[in-house]
């Protein structure tokens, strides 16, 4: 038993694995090279994400992006808990977010996690995702800056998550390393934010 779950090695490493391999499917970098012949990350800020492909190529490929991203999160939890049940589920989920933040199929050039992440969330523990995402809309609308939406949103999962889930240890685990993952990937917004020089998404 761990965390209050039946334990099994090789399962946990088939739902680590399956959550690696769903992360590496980089959808920026696809859209990017299909539809535009480019790679999103030889421009802007240089990362295969929703925030990028937006700036890049324009709201419909960014939109794309994010939903790309977000069903990764979401067949992660899916193909862990058919795999290993509930624990299953939130190894799939962290690896997911590894494996989107750093691929090795892609040179470990990813996105940040955060569209992934807002998938796994609505999946594991879905009131806290619907506080999560009014948060992150708020948050979006006042500040005008989605580096802030993110960063904020992961930061209300997390918080919510100890507020109404704290006995379920497994699932506060995950979400704080998705938080220290995600901020882990914003730490150039976050010393831009810190300094006044972090671009609005509309100016």
């Amino acid at each position: 038993m761990i965390l209050g779950y039946e334990w099994n090695t090789l399962f946990a490493l088939a739902c680590a694995l399956s959550g690696y391999l769903l992360g590496n499917i980089q959808t920026a970098i696809i859209i990017s090279k299909r539809a535009f012949h480019d790679d999103v990350r030889e421009h802007g800020s240089g990362n295969a994400g929703a925030t990028n492909m937006l700036r890049v190529f324009g709201v419909k490929p960014g939109i794309l992006t994010f939903v790309g991203d977000l069903t990764k999160g979401i067949l992660g939890v899916l193909a862990g808990r058919l795999l290993m049940g509930e624990l299953g589920g939130y190894i799939a989920a962290l690896f997911v977010v590894l494996g989107h933040c750093y691929p090795v199929f892609a040179g470990f050039r990813g996105g940040k996690g955060v569209a992934a992440s807002l998938g796994i969330a609505w999946m594991v523990f879905p009131l806290g995702a619907a506080i999560t995402t009014a948060a992150a809309a708020v948050i979006g609308l006042v500040s005008r800056r989605i580096s802030l939406c993110s960063l904020g949103g992961i930061a209300v999962f997390f918080v919510t998550t100890l507020i109404f889930r704290m006995p379920n240890r497994a699932l506060v685990i995950l979400t704080g390393l998705m938080l220290v993952i995600v901020y882990v990937r914003h730490k150039d917004n976050i010393r831009r934010l810190l300094h006044g020089e972090e671009k609005q998404i509309i100016n």
